[in-house]
């Protein structure tokens, strides 16, 4: 009988220690894998901000970096540095700036590659995010039918001004850099421009196209007589017999200002930098060598990018003759985003934050260039 109570005993003792030690060891594990985090990011399908689409479809040309990204599908990725997991990130589709700005505002975006005004306009609104880095300058082109007889802004004035009705001229997106800087240029030029397709008074009916995917079949469809739009949408509506570049930024008055005019940038939300600076370092080192990647392998870049977003790599080729990929936040660049900033102001779009200040609160609040320029430094 104490033999039977005694084995009892053990076989007890033995079952707990072991249900211990593996209730030990699975909340060790759950620890470590709270430990790493997982945030989204989100970047378009122009060649203006698919840059990260060359880390996860070329992981072995970043092999040799500490920090990469470790592509687990089409839309996540591991941040790797040192050989360790340091955050993984769901890779969030975005159509526009003004949709990124809007999936910030409400919590559902850490970190997206979108236009400066948009991210400006976000923080105006009461958005919390810093620009962490440039990405490109250029590539923003003015399209009209593919009949159209004519160039340059001399020609495109004439035509807003010989037409008995407003004339019809699209954007992508609401707070994206191609309609700032369109309408900074027709107010400039003293014409009228008007929201309400009911104001014929107007000279320019400027159009919300709702999405880059929407520019291509508008001046077709009857939708607008001409769109602004960045590469490599233009050089694409071209190749497609859709349309023809009647201005390119090297062309937008005063001539030679805008050539190589920044527009995207890496920007996140400040929550998340305070957070987790490790992986907001990392990511934008990462996003650095893709920078640098792209102006140094152009035709690599546009042969990974052409199946992506569904235009040929001629094309993107074509269009990227247009564009300057750089992370250095230079004092031409930072220069380029006052006159944006100033625009926006002109007319009247900050309506908060912004409204009543100068742009050193865009450099102060706004910018935060110490990862990018430690990036930079390595």
């Amino acid at each position: 009988m104490v033999k039977k109570v005694l084995v009892l005993f053990l076989m007890l003792t033995t079952i707990f220690c072991l249900s211990g030690c593996g209730s030990k060891e699975t909340a060790s594990t759950k620890t470590a894998e709270k430990e790493i985090p997982t945030l989204s990011f989100a970047y378009g399908t122009d060649t203006h901000t698919c840059l990260p689409n060359v880390a996860m479809k070329d992981p072995g040309a970043f092999a040799n970096k500490s920090v990469r990204i470790n592509p687990v599908s089409d839309t996540q990725f591991e941040l790797i540095k040192d050989k360790n997991i340091i955050a993984r990130f769901n890779v969030l589709p975005s159509k526009s700036g003004a949709e990124s700005a809007t999936m910030m505002a409400q919590g559902q975006l850490d970190s997206v590659l979108c236009s400066n005004t948009a991210m400006l306009s976000a923080y105006d609104v009461g958005t919390n995010i810093k620009i962490l880095s440039p990405l490109q300058g250029g590539g923003v082109s003015m399209i009209m039918a593919p009949e159209t007889d004519f160039y340059g802004w001399d020609s495109i004035k004439k035509y807003i001004e010989s037409s008995q009705s407003p004339v019809k001229i699209g954007y992508h997106s609401a707070i994206s850099g191609p309609r700032i800087l369109i309408e900074s240029i027709l107010k400039d030029a003293g014409f009228k421009l008007t929201e309400d397709p009911a104001d014929t008074t107007a000279d320019v009916l400027m159009v919300d196209l709702k999405g880059a995917q929407n520019l291509l079949p508008s001046i077709r469809s009857g939708a607008v007589d001409a769109w602004v739009g960045p590469s490599a949408h233009p050089e694409n509506a071209v190749d497609q017999g859709l349309g023809k570049i009647v201005m390119t930024l090297a062309d937008f008055p005063p001539q030679g200002k805008w050539t190589v005019f920044p527009c995207c940038v890496l920007a996140a939300a400040d929550k998340v930098i305070q957070e987790h600076p490790e992986v907001i370092e990392a990511l934008v080192s990462v996003v650095a060598d893709c920078t640098e990647y792209a102006s140094t392998n152009p035709e690599k870049f546009a042969e990974i990018n052409s199946p992506i977003i569904g235009i040929k790599k001629e094309v993107i080729m074509a269009s990227n003759e247009n564009i300057v990929y750089s992370s250095v936040p230079s004092q031409e660049w930072q220069d380029g985003i006052k006159l944006y900033f100033d625009a926006i102001k002109s007319m009247g779009k900050f309506t908060d934050r912004l409204k009543d200040t100068d742009f050193t609160t865009v450099q102060k609040e706004i910018f935060d260039f110490s990862f990018v320029e430690k990036a930079n430094a390595s």
